[in-house]
């Protein structure tokens, strides 16, 4: 079809369309709702509405925005002294705190240029000191980010954590079956969280997060730990021993012992059970973690 037939198609339609004449049904027979009448009623908002946290006073606010009188301008921002006595717990708090009223004073702003407000300095100035005080909490953050890597890095450290990891793994084989072994299995988790960093409970949302070199080596321990019990209570397992790598480490972490044992095996029968490289252990633990949790969605 060419470009002219389309526009003779279309005018076509429009002088149809023009030349017919309008039909109305009986419009007595419609019924019509009553008009609302406006009110203040119509407007009013949830007063637990989150947007009311873009105001200063929430809920019991009356002004878009603060006149300059009303800002709290002669306030200071932390200092770096002061954050440094406040636990993980309350610079945290204090962050999103300040985070809330640099959002307030932000939509301040905003209103105040599509009105054609001339002077913003005062609400400038007052958000400089919280950004100065966000930039503190920061450099605090990393001060003890770094002096934690010096001490876990410090040999003594090292041999301490070494041997008590050392001394658990001969309590764990040596207590007897039952309440006491299933009491060791419970303090195992909670060493894997303690000195490992493995949470009690993954989530798909952090799992790239989660899985780093301390996750691979907690989940080695764990993995061997539960499979040299096994092979301890169980004669003619012996082959069971050693573990080759994570690909086999995984399913202790993730299952009972006797199903990971089954996987296990299946996985030398199948052919399928190799050593990773280096730098195969974390996609292969992200991508199987992962695997496994969606499952139980």
């Amino acid at each position: 079809m060419s470009f002219a037939s389309v526009r003779f198609f279309s005018r076509s339609s429009i002088r149809s369309a023009s030349t017919r004449k309008l039909r109305f049904t009986n419009l007595s027979k419609v019924k019509l709702r009553e008009p609302i009448v406006p009110t203040v009623e119509n407007f009013k908002v949830s007063p637990d509405h989150p947007l009311w946290q873009f105001f200063p006073q929430g809920n019991a606010t009356n002004s878009a925005i603060r006149e300059p009188d009303e800002l709290d301008l002669n306030s200071r921002e932390w200092t770096s002294a002061e954050l440094r006595q406040k636990s993980f717990e309350d610079l945290h708090k204090l962050w999103y705190i300040i985070l809330k009223e640099r959002n307030i004073l932000a939509r301040e702003v905003r209103v105040g240029e599509s009105i054609g407000m001339a002077d913003a300095r005062q609400f400038d100035l007052l958000d400089e000191k919280l950004v100065k005080s966000q930039k503190r909490i920061k450099q605090v953050l990393s001060e003890r980010h770094i002096a934690f890597e010096r001490v876990e890095a410090s040999p003594d450290v090292i041999a301490e954590r070494q041997e008590y990891l050392d001394g658990f793994a001969k309590r764990y084989l040596e207590a007897a079956t039952g309440a006491e072994s299933e009491e060791m299995d419970k303090k195992l988790d909670r060493l894997q969280y303690a000195i490992f960093g493995i949470e009690p409970e993954l989530n798909l949302e952090t799992l790239k997060d989660d899985i780093d070199v301390n996750f691979i080596k907690g989940v080695e321990y764990s993995s061997n730990l539960k499979a040299k019990r096994y092979v301890k209570t169980n004669l003619g397992e012996e082959s069971l021993l050693p573990l080759n790598g994570p690909m086999e480490e995984l399913p202790f972490f993730l299952h009972d012992i006797e199903e990971a044992v089954e996987q296990v095996k299946e996985l030398r029968l199948s052919g399928n059970s190799r050593t990773l490289y280096k730098s195969e252990v974390i996609p292969f633990l992200i991508k199987a973690i992962g695997k496994h949790l969606e499952s139980y969605e």
